[in-house]
């Protein structure tokens, strides 16, 4: 009993990996702005509920969007998700020696792609806006954090920095 069991969960871990989440986790429902055309036909996250999954504020959603990024770049990309990106539009991309690209990227990716699905009016001002929004803020502190060689005072005015980005933003 205990095998049939371990054996049910590993095939749901793989199912759930194939299907297209790049980290195994639960796929959480997507928003009300979610429509019948954006269903999933095949099993896994719809194309609206993998785009949550992707710009979260979590470190397992950062994780999940750059392999996601990576497999993109080698060709795979189920949901053929919009991955250009202008970096850090008018701002530093590495203000202080923290590198921000990466967080800009991100937060073009769940702009670009939420309009593209749901239409620019609909994202204006809608919970997708400000999950990406927040979501931006919590990458640029993460890198913030990251580089334990810089000084208690640098990583705090990279933290101001990074606030003053995300109000530009939202």
């Amino acid at each position: 009993m205990i095998i049939a069991r371990t054996t049910v969960a590993s095939l749901a871990v793989a199912g759930a990996l194939v299907a297209g989440a790049g980290v195994a986790q639960a796929t959480p429902e997507p928003g009300p702005e979610a429509t019948a055309s954006t269903a999933s036909t095949a099993g896994g996250p719809s194309k609206m509920g993998r785009l949550h999954e992707l710009t979260r504020s979590t470190k397992t959603s950062v994780t999940d969007w750059r392999q996601t990024r990576k497999l993109a770049k080698a060709g795979v990309d189920r949901w053929s998700f919009r991955w250009d990106t202008d970096w850090c539009t008018r701002l530093a991309d590495k203000p202080g020696g923290f590198d921000f690209r990466l967080s800009c990227a991100r937060h073009d990716f769940g702009y670009r792609n939420y309009k593209a699905l749901i239409g620019k009016k609909a994202f204006t001002g809608s919970t997708h806006e400000g999950r990406v929004d927040k979501a931006f803020l919590f990458d640029m502190n993460r890198q913030c954090a990251a580089q334990p060689h810089k000084t208690k005072a640098e990583r705090t005015k990279c933290r101001k920095k990074a606030k003053a980005y995300y109000d530009r933003v939202s």
